[in-house]
């Protein structure tokens, strides 16, 4: 196994790899030259996890300041505090179930809660439960549908069971596949966080957030063939179903369709990849959003690209973004992220959405304050944002640089 750290150079037998094809279709590491006085090599990027290199060796990314210390249920908790995130929340991991697993017990208390609390926020985002027709045969004291008669001859004429009638129905319920799939799904996440600390701040609200997910599966069984989870698809139409389906299949699977599986304590893990860029992004959101609700917007298409957030209030606007680079404690900003910010800053579509109305591309720009965002390397927990205007916390303005700013928000940690 070969084991890295974020940003670590790749290298074997104490020489730096060169450039292989095997190790160019890989998502951990790519060639590479970070920084302008590195050399070109394969590096790890913002990226962690762990995935095969052909069919004999592995390799394993983990994050920078150490596995133990990082509290990813904790952010993926965070991340879901809008519904927005949801959207765009697939695109931070990805995970390979049709590969071999591959020992890693610094990652392996990762996987397993990110696809829960993924799964159970997209099915508390289902307002109301699907219904279809589903086809019944069962003995009844009275007539529904229409008798089975040499099925009700056997079953009661032959054995004078005279006040049962064997009938054949349809009845328009919540007791479909997909929902029986759902539950299900909701069977394992529940048995999966059975194994997680009780002290930990998270646990509380995921065993909530599970039970008002079961609450509304009360009328559907809990039975599910397990022969037939393949052929259960949703429709289109039915987006929160779609992506539900989708990740329920996942757990089931991931779990290898045995609630006795659901335990964390092995070693060994699924293949997968999650960006720690966007994942401290969503992170960011979530924070922002329950501080600042319906005043941030996320990603708003510009003429220059997608600012992560927009903050818009009667008395301040600032455009925001995060970069997921801790040296920007003690270092300058890359010259790529004030020109990026610039280019926002003059964007009248972005302007326009702020409030800035009267604009034409003529007209003179106005100052909007740039707030870059990023990790700071330290145990806070709590949300910086709430109770105080973003205004009171864009108080480092950069040197040289017009109404530019730097707002660490900490990772945070066990």
């Amino acid at each position: 196994m070969i084991q890295l750290q974020e940003h670590e150079r790749l290298i074997l037998n104490g020489s730096p790899v060169e450039y292989d094809e095997i190790y160019n279709n890989l998502k951990l590491i790519q060639w590479d030259k970070p920084m302008d006085n590195s050399p070109l090599g394969y590096y790890a990027s913002f990226k962690i996890g762990a995935e095969w290199i052909g069919n004999k060796e592995t390799l394993v990314v983990t994050a920078k300041r150490g596995m133990n210390d990082i509290d990813f249920l904790g952010m993926f908790m965070t991340c879901f505090t809008s519904d927005l995130a949801l959207d765009s929340f697939t695109e931070i991991y990805k995970i390979d179930l049709d590969k071999p697993q591959i020992e890693a017990p610094a990652l392996n208390s990762i996987v397993s809660p990110l696809i829960v609390i993924h799964f159970i926020s997209v099915v508390n985002r289902i307002k109301s439960l699907k219904r279809g027709y589903i086809h019944y045969q069962e003995n009844l004291k009275k007539v529904k549908g229409h008798i089975k008669l040499l099925k009700n001859e056997r079953l009661n004429i032959a054995t004078k069971r005279y006040d049962r009638i064997y009938c054949e129905f349809d009845e328009y319920s919540t007791d479909i596949p997909e929902n029986r799939l759902l539950k299900k799904a909701i069977f394992f996440s529940q048995a999966l966080i059975s194994y997680m600390s009780y002290n930990h701040p998270s646990y509380l609200k995921l065993k909530l957030l599970i039970a008002k997910a079961l609450k509304k599966f009360a009328n559907v069984s809990d039975y599910v063939d397990m022969k037939s989870v393949s052929q259960i698809h949703s429709h289109k139409l039915f987006n929160e179903y779609s992506e539900a389906i989708r990740l329920a299949k996942t757990i089931l699977k991931y779990f290898d369709y045995s609630i006795n599986k659901t335990s964390i304590s092995n070693n060994k893990i699924t293949p997968f990849v999650l960006d720690m860029s966007l994942l401290y992004e969503h992170y960011v959101y979530g924070l922002l959003y329950e501080a600042y609700h319906n005043k941030i917007t996320y990603q708003f298409k510009g003429k220059t690209g997608y600012p992560d957030f927009l903050y818009k209030s009667k008395d301040f606007k600032a455009i925001l973004d995060t970069k997921y680079i801790p040296k920007y404690e003690k270092g300058s900003l890359d010259m790529y992220v004030v020109r990026q910010l610039s280019g926002y800053s003059r964007d009248l579509p972005i302007l326009k959405h702020l409030g800035y109305e009267e604009l034409k591309e003529n007209s003179s720009t106005p100052s909007v304050p740039c707030v870059i965002i990023y990790p700071e390397e330290g145990s806070c927990r709590y949300n910086p944002f709430k109770n105080r205007p973003l205004s009171e916390l864009c108080t480092r303005r950069l040197q040289k640089l017009s109404m530019f700013y730097k707002l660490n928000i900490p990772v945070p940690t066990l």
